[in-house]
C-alpha cells in the first residue's frame, strides 16, 4: 500500500510522458478550446491598453528611487476587463472570454491543415504559466516581507472599528499577523516556482487553485478590491489541469494508477533557438523571482511599505497627541461632541504623515486607484502630508485626500512632550493648538509577533 501511494503522489507531480502514437486525436471542439484559451491567456497578460502606457509609472509605483518597481509595473497590468466598477467587472470578463471563444473558432477555421496541435496547446500551456507567475511572483514576495498588508499604523489603531470598510478592515486584520502573512506569501512562492517548470506544473497548479480559491471568496466577501484579478489567475490555474481532468478523478476517487499527459517541448533544430529560450527563462527567473525578491527584502529591511508614504518623518515625534487646548480666531473652543472645528486629537507617524480626527462628516473613498494611500476605506481622520522646515520650525502640511488643502504652521517642542502649534488653516483662520502627548499600550502591538 505504501507502495502504491508514493507511485500515486509521483504520477500528480510529474507527468509521466505519453508517446504520440498513443495520443489521441484532438476533437474539434478541443481544437477550438486550447486557440481561445491561449489568446485569453495572451490578451489578459499583454499590455494593450493605452492608458497603461500613458500612466506615470513614478508617480503610482516609485520606480526611480526603487528600480525593481518597474518589474510590479508589468506584474500589476490590468486587462481592460478589468478597469471599471472597481474591479468587479464581470460583465467586461464575460464578454472576453466569448471573444476568445470566437477568435478560437476563427483561427480553427483558417487553421484546419494543422496536424500537430501539441504545439499550439505547448504555447497556451507557457503563456498561462508564465501569465500566472508574473502576477503571483509580486503578491509572493510582498507577503513573505510582508509589506502588502503591514501592520496597521498609529492613526489606524485609533480609528473607531465602525469607520473602516470590510475590505478595509481585512486587510488591517492581516496585517496584525506577519506570522500568517509570512505563511501565505511562502506557499505562494513556492507555487509560483512549481508553475515554472513543466514536470512541476501540475503540483503547482493545484496549490494555486487552493490559494486562489479562497482569496476569490474573501474578496467577494469582504469586498477587499481583487476579486476579478484573482478569479481571473484562478480561471488560468484552473486551465493548465482541464485536459487531465479525467485522470485526476481516476486518481483521486477511484484510486487507480493513470499516467498524465507529458507536455512536449516545442523545439526548433536551429541552436540559437535552444539558447535563447534558456535565457528567457532564466531571465524572467532571475528578474522576478531573485531580483524583485532581494528588493522587497530591502525594503522591508528600512521599514517602509508601499502601502504607505515612503518619506521619513520628524525624527522623535511620532505618537498619539491629545489636543488640550485649542484656538480657532484667538477663540478657545472647548471639548464638545459633535464640534465640527475643533480637534480632538492628532497623530504623528514614523513617516511624514499626520492625521487629525474630527467630529464631522466624512466622504468615504474606495476606489481601487488610491489604495496605497492611508485613507482608502475609512473615515474619521484627516490626513496630511507634511514638510518639515527644522531651522525655522515650520510645517507645511498639504490634505492627503485634497493636495488643494494646505496648511503652514509654525511649531514648538517642549522637553515635556508637549507640541504648540501655531498658524493658518485652510479657510484662512487662525489657530493654536496645545498638543500633550499620551503613551498608549496597544494590545494589538503588545501581541506582535515580528
Amino acid at each position: 500500500m505504501r507502495v502504491k501511494n508514493s507511485i500515486l503522489i509521483t504520477q500528480i507531480i510529474m507527468s509521466e510522458k505519453v508517446t504520440n502514437g498513443l495520443s489521441s486525436p484532438w476533437k474539434a471542439y478541443e481544437k477550438i478550446a486550447v486557440r481561445a484559451a491561449l489568446v485569453y491567456a495572451v490578451v489578459s497578460t499583454i499590455p494593450f491598453n493605452p492608458e497603461f502606457y500613458s500612466q506615470n509609472f513614478d508617480a503610482g509605483f516609485n520606480v526611480n528611487s526603487y528600480p525593481f518597481r518597474w518589474l510590479d509595473v508589468v506584474s500589476q497590468n490590468k486587462p481592460w476587463f478589468f478597469a471599471s466598477q472597481e474591479g468587479k467587472n464581470y460583465t467586461g470578463w464575460f464578454i472576453t472570454v466569448l471573444i476568445c471563444i470566437a477568435a478560437g473558432f476563427a483561427w480553427q477555421q483558417i487553421d484546419k491543415k494543422r496536424r500537430n496541435d501539441e504545439t499550439v496547446y505547448y504555447w497556451f500551456y507557457t503563456a498561462a504559466r508564465y501569465g500566472v507567475a508574473l502576477r503571483m511572483s509580486w503578491f509572493a514576495w510582498a507577503k513573505v516581507f510582508p509589506v502588502q498588508m503591514p501592520f496597521p499604523t498609529i492613526s489606524q489603531l485609533n480609528t473607531n472599528l465602525g469607520d473602516f470598510t470590510p475590505g478595509k478592515l481585512y486587510w488591517l486584520t492581516t496585517g496584525v499577523s506577519p506570522f500568517f502573512e509570512v505563511f501565505a506569501g511562502i506557499f505562494e512562492l513556492v507555487a509560483t516556482l512549481l508553475l515554472l517548470y513543466r514536470r512541476t506544473t501540475t503540483l503547482g497548479a493545484f496549490m494555486m487553485i487552493a490559494i486562489l480559491l479562497p482569496i476569490w471568496f474573501v474578496n467577494i466577501g469582504y469586498n477587499a478590491g481583487v476579486e476579478l484579478t484573482s478569479l481571473h489567475l484562478l480561471s488560468l490555474s484552473l486551465l493548465l489541469l482541464v485536459r487531465d481532468a479525467g485522470k485526476y478523478y481516476q486518481i483521486i476517487i477511484e484510486y487507480k494508477a493513470v499516467a498524465l499527459t507529458y507536455v512536449q517541448q516545442f523545439e526548433l533544430p536551429a541552436t540559437w533557438y535552444k539558447y535563447t529560450r534558456l535565457a528567457l527563462k532564466y531571465g524572467f527567473i532571475f528578474l522576478f523571482v531573485i531580483y524583485r525578491g532581494f528588493g522587497y527584502g530591502n525594503l522591508y529591511a528600512s521599514g517602509k511599505s508601499f502601502k504607505l508614504p515612503l518619506a521619513d518623518g520628524l525624527p522623535g515625534i511620532s505618537g498619539f497627541y491629545k489636543v488640550s487646548e485649542f484656538k480657532l480666531n484667538d477663540r478657545f473652543i472647548p471639548e464638545a461632541i459633535g464640534d465640527t472645528t475643533r480637534w480632538q486629537n492628532v497623530v504623528f507617524e514614523k513617516f511624514n504623515s499626520i492625521s487629525i480626527q474630527l467630529d464631522k462628516p466624512f466622504k468615504l473613498n474606495t476606489k481601487n486607484s488610491i489604495r496605497t494611500t492611508e485613507y482608502y476605506g475609512n473615515i474619521g481622520r484627516h490626513y496630511y502630508g507634511y514638510q518639515a522646515d527644522t531651522i525655522n520650525k515650520v510645517f507645511k502640511l498639504k490634505n492627503r485626500a485634497d493636495s488643494t488643502v494646505q496648511l503652514t504652521l509654525r511649531y514648538e517642542l517642549h522637553d515635556t512632550g508637549q507640541f504648540l502649534l501655531s498658524g493658518v488653516n485652510e479657510n484662512r483662520d487662525s489657530i493654536f493648538v496645545v498638543l500633550n502627548k499620551i503613551e498608549k499600550k496597544y494590545p494589538l502591538e503588545q501581541k506582535r509577533e515580528w
